[in-house]
């Protein structure tokens, strides 16, 4: 016969066991929901977006050393499109994209397009950056850009 008290013990593990597994149940129920909603709310902004891959410059108009006609023209802190250059959020894209656009460069974060250059072709993106240094050490990449519509 198996004594009182190891039938409560048995009980009580039981129980546990139970609870544990209803809350772990719950956990899972809760991030599936979680998820549900987060991939529905991508599905209705994914039409908001493009995705490319690009040939990825960088260019410094403010720096010491940039040189007009290669890291400006005109006034080297103004923007074809009038604004402000701004080292790490200013890109500067050919027509083809229009001025406002917001992108995203794989690796380097999130810029708005404000810039033309006279080299800048359809599949080109040049980033605005603090030095002529920081420019030619990045040197011409392929990256994955993401488009943002203005």
């Amino acid at each position: 016969m198996i004594p009182l008290r190891h039938i409560y013990i048995m009980a009580a593990v039981f129980m546990l066991f139970f609870v544990f597994t209803v809350y772990d149940l719950n956990r899972q129920l809760h991030q599936a929901r979680q998820e549900i909603t987060d991939a529905k709310k991508l599905e209705l902004e994914a039409g908001e977006y493009t995705v490319r891959e690009m040939n990825i410059t960088m260019y410094a108009p403010l720096s010491a050393g940039a040189v007009r006609g290669q890291d400006f023209a005109g006034n080297p802190a103004l923007t074809a499109s009038g604004e402000k250059v701004v080292p790490g959020e200013t890109a500067a894209a050919g027509p083809n994209i229009p001025f406002g656009t917001r992108i995203y460069v794989e690796g380097l974060g999130w810029y708005t397009v404000q810039d033309r250059g006279s080299a800048i072709g359809p599949d080109d993106i040049d980033l605005a950056v603090e030095t002529v240094e920081e420019a030619l050490r990045f040197g011409k990449q392929r990256r994955l850009v993401i488009f943002k519509g203005p």
